[in-house]
């Protein structure tokens, strides 16, 4: 009986592993390799060196996407070519080119017939919008040597066991005792996102302490999420974790405060989409640094203080794009060198444009996570808007939480919404996710005129 229950187990592990090798050939292959030399050498570059390579990229991106049928028709209708463009002033007149743009006529954006060797990159965000995408080959080797940068930069080597927590289906939807699976070629343990709670979690703790991953690694959701419950349960590791970095999805206050109360390190995130238009990593000094050398990144003003996230890619030879919308909001704090590093600093990743509620009259006010900020022993957090405009803040309490604290919290949102607006709380076992297992800041049901 044991071995009809192992069997599987392991085979699964061997079917993980071998797609854990494929990926591993191609991601860290000699592409990889050169690419990650290249980003730790121009770590010793200074800020004016880096600037003047970023404008070359910029410029080589500008040419590249002339070539696109978009680009071309725009620049024929204004009877001007790309060279007319490379001025900053002229390239920040170049049309925002939104997600919807791209999947509604992706083939004015392709540069060039698509080859054999391009990947076609399917991805759906947080806004729901499908699309799929041709990077060239080198796209993903140059992803993955600028995300191994700022790893290596916190001590996290290539080939160190990481617990990993990340959005794809690992195990069984009837899971066993075992919500996780082994990637023996990427020293991975993978565990399964979506069967974490009080019943499960010392599965995952056993795990833990049996193979004693030093570094983890994953959606913030799920990360705090594991470790609301780990505290839940009074669970306990048996060995130190020594880093903790997270990336995919915004990262809220109480994720940061219970991942840190769990395994002891700060918490380190990363800002990377699979268009590949924009890399923002954080720092040994806890800032968040736009990667220059990775793409062209621009702040777009959307009132609030809070500035879009636009990126022009400069790796990817399948498409023409320019200016692209991640859709994504940031707190800029300072565009200058800051700490002995370049880069330009932001305060902080600030949720998604579509994360927005809209106030009596229409005006739209994004930028929610400010609130929480100053919000302890929350394990989950959301906002819900109703069909009346009311607000209801979907809230799972964790260790050490009082209903008390609502009241400051409701202060701080207030600042943002006024007072013309009804708030509520409502607390609860979960908040709703999406499919991914990902956690929308808000979620609304209003339909402004």
């Amino acid at each position: 009986m044991l071995f009809y229950s192992i069997a599987p187990f392991v085979v699964q592990n061997l079917m993980v592993s071998a797609r854990g090798y494929q990926l591993n050939r191609h991601r860290r292959g000699a592409e990889f390799r050169q690419a990650l030399a290249e980003y730790r050498e121009r770590d010793t570059w200074s800020h004016d060196r880096i600037i003047a390579y970023r404008e070359q990229k910029r410029i080589e991106a500008l040419e590249r996407a002339s070539e696109a049928p978009f680009y071309r028709d725009f620049f024929k209708r204004l009877s001007a070519n790309w060279r007319d463009f490379i001025d900053l002033k002229a390239f920040e007149t170049l049309p925002i080119i939104t997600r919807a743009d791209l999947a509604a006529n992706l083939e004015a954006f392709c540069r060039r017939p698509r080859l054999r060797s391009d990947k076609i990159e399917t991805t759906s965000g947080t806004t729901g919008t499908s699309l799929s995408l041709p990077l060239s080959t080198n796209v993903e080797p140059d992803q993955w040597a600028v995300w191994w940068r700022y790893r290596n930069r916190h001590g996290v080597e290539i080939g160190k066991r990481c617990a990993l927590f990340a959005s794809f289906p690992v195990v069984p939807r009837a899971q066993d005792s075992r919500p996780y699976r082994m990637n023996f070629a990427g020293n991975e343990i993978r565990f399964s996102i979506f069967h974490i709670s009080d019943a499960t979690v010392s599965d995952y703790v056993r795990a833990l302490n049996r193979y004693k991953p030093k570094w983890v690694h994953g959606n913030p959701t799920a990360i705090a999420m594991f470790c609301h419950h780990f505290l839940s349960v009074g669970a306990r590791l048996d060995y130190a974790v020594e880093h903790v970095t997270v990336g995919s999805e915004n990262f809220l206050p109480w994720q940061r405060a219970v991942i840190a109360k769990v395994f002891g390190v700060t918490p380190r995130q990363h800002y990377g989409l699979a268009e590949a238009v924009a890399n923002i990593s954080e720092g040994t000094d806890g800032l968040l640094r736009v990667d220059e050398d990775f793409s062209y990144v621009e702040f777009v003003p959307e009132g609030d203080d809070a500035h879009m996230i636009v990126g022009t890619p400069f790796s990817n030879n399948a498409l023409g794009l320019l200016r692209y919308s991640t859709g994504d909001l940031a707190r800029t704090a300072s565009m200058e060198l800051q700490g002995g590093r370049w880069g330009r600093v932001i305060e902080q990743l600030d949720g998604r444009l579509t994360d927005y509620i809209v106030l009596p009259g229409g005006r739209r006010v994004a930028s929610l996570a400010g609130p929480f900020h100053a919000t302890t022993n929350l394990a989950a957090a959301q906002i819900y808007q109703g069909l009346d405009g009311s607000l209801t803040v979907r809230y799972v309490p964790g260790a050490g939480w009082n209903d008390d604290m609502v009241r400051p919290l409701e202060k701080r949102l207030r600042a943002r919404v006024g007072s013309e607006i009804a708030i509520s709380f409502e607390k609860r076992q979960d908040i709703e996710k999406t499919a991914r297992g990902k956690a929308k800041l808000v979620i609304s049901d209003c339909r402004p005129a």
